[in-house]
């Protein structure tokens, strides 16, 4: 690492951002970075991400460090995607889930992760577009799309996932449902559904063995439809979920593909959560960019 751009968000997780981009210039330099250049920059809604990437461009940056959540990092992947070939990607946690460091073994606290970035060893994984916006982690279409949209942040923050399990059931006693179309290349689905899941790793929400058929280096998507939640008839196959075989499920869809469309059959505008914030409403495209992001990460999950 020579020239390291931090990126950090104060809008995002618990607000530590510039805290944490400070603790690891100043933890790189005692573990041996002396001569390293790094810039700090924030990033955000209220911040112009063409001077950023200006300056990384200026500055010669090869490594850029993500402080923050899945929002955060998807953002920054947003930002940066046409030069992700040439650049190398460090990940500081300091979201509310933190889906995508899960997955790779990057440890909650400071100090493990910041080695991790220091230690040097990297892996190539996915990334995906969702239209003309970019996807790394879960996209959710149905009950737990609306769910998530009617939490502010300060209630993120305040009350952590039990806001999520709160007014998940507030919704599901309404049982809506929405019509859709699915296609991928070799298959396709329509019909009414109230969850739709489209991940690029093995988790979701933060529980890392949801799928484990799913690797963050696949080159696909896995796409869960599940028509009608039945509560008790899920308990039934609770341990297939537990094992990651969620595929199993009697009465459950399960797709696999490089390439998606989807649409909503109905009048009625359909949204989707993209890693964790609103994104783009249906119709949607979605292609995976295979091995479009180089990650440190720990030896262990090579």
């Amino acid at each position: 690492m020579e020239n390291v751009m931090i990126l950090f968000n104060e809008t995002s997780g618990k607000d530590k951002g510039k805290e944490l981009a400070e603790q690891f210039v100043e933890y790189a330099k005692n573990h041996g970075q002396t001569s390293t250049n790094f810039i700090l920059e924030q990033v955000g809604p209220d911040c112009d991400s063409g001077k950023t990437l200006k300056k990384a461009k200026t500055e010669n940056v090869d490594t850029l460090i993500f402080i923050g959540g899945d929002g955060t990092i998807n953002h920054n992947v947003e930002d940066f995607k046409e030069e992700l070939p040439h650049l190398k990607v460090g990940l500081l946690p300091g979201g509310t889930v933190n889906n995508m460091a899960k997955v790779l073994g990057i440890p909650m606290k400071f100090e493990d992760a910041a080695d991790i970035i220091l230690g040097g060893v990297t892996r190539k994984i996915d990334y995906g577009m969702i239209n003309k916006k970019v996807i790394i982690s879960t996209m959710t279409i149905g009950i737990l799309a609306d769910t998530a949209a009617r939490i502010s942040q300060e209630d993120k923050q305040k009350y952590g996932k039990l806001i999520f399990v709160k007014n998940f059931f507030k919704l599901l006693a309404k049982k809506k449902r929405y019509r859709l179309e699915i296609k991928t290349d070799k298959e396709q689905w329509q019909g009414k559904t109230q969850l739709v899941t489209v991940t690029m790793t093995n988790s979701v929400g933060g529980y890392t063995n949801f799928d484990d058929s799913a690797s963050p280096d696949d080159g696909l998507f896995h796409l869960t439809i599940l028509p009608k939640l039945n509560f008790f008839k899920l308990a039934f196959y609770l341990p297939k979920i537990i094992l990651g075989k969620v595929y199993e499920i009697p009465g459950l869809k399960y797709m696999t593909a490089a390439e998606i469309s989807i649409k909503n059959t109905s009048e009625k505008k359909v949204g989707t959560r993209v890693d964790g914030d609103p994104s783009e409403d249906l119709p949607v495209q979605m292609k995976v960019v295979k091995h479009g992001l180089t990650v440190f990460v720990p030896e262990s999950s090579i």
